[in-house]
């Protein structure tokens, strides 16, 4: 138990320590259709760091490359290749 306070203090220390920052950065790890981009396009589209344009033409993409039945794929953000978005895999 004294361990895992231990570790509990540490935690929000940290945050404490980063709290003002502009950046994050984190590792996100999974195998194929684990959610990886969606999450980071995700994230983006929650921080409101998108500009207009680009919800734009997410939102047009969704409907042509979309998987999501008529919702944002927030994947196609960070999706490079075209092969991907054709096959609906990122």
């Amino acid at each position: 138990m004294a361990h895992t306070m231990v570790e509990n203090d540490a935690f929000a220390a940290f945050l404490r320590d980063n709290e003002g920052k502009d950046l994050l950065r984190f590792l996100t790890c999974g195998s194929v259709d684990d959610g990886k981009s969606t999450l980071i396009g995700r994230l983006l589209f929650d921080s409101k760091k998108l500009f207009e344009d680009q919800l734009a033409t997410l939102q047009s993409e969704s409907e042509k490359f979309g998987t999501t039945e008529g919702d944002i794929d927030f994947a196609l953000l960070v999706d490079g290749l075209v092969a991907e978005r054709e096959q609906g895999i990122t």
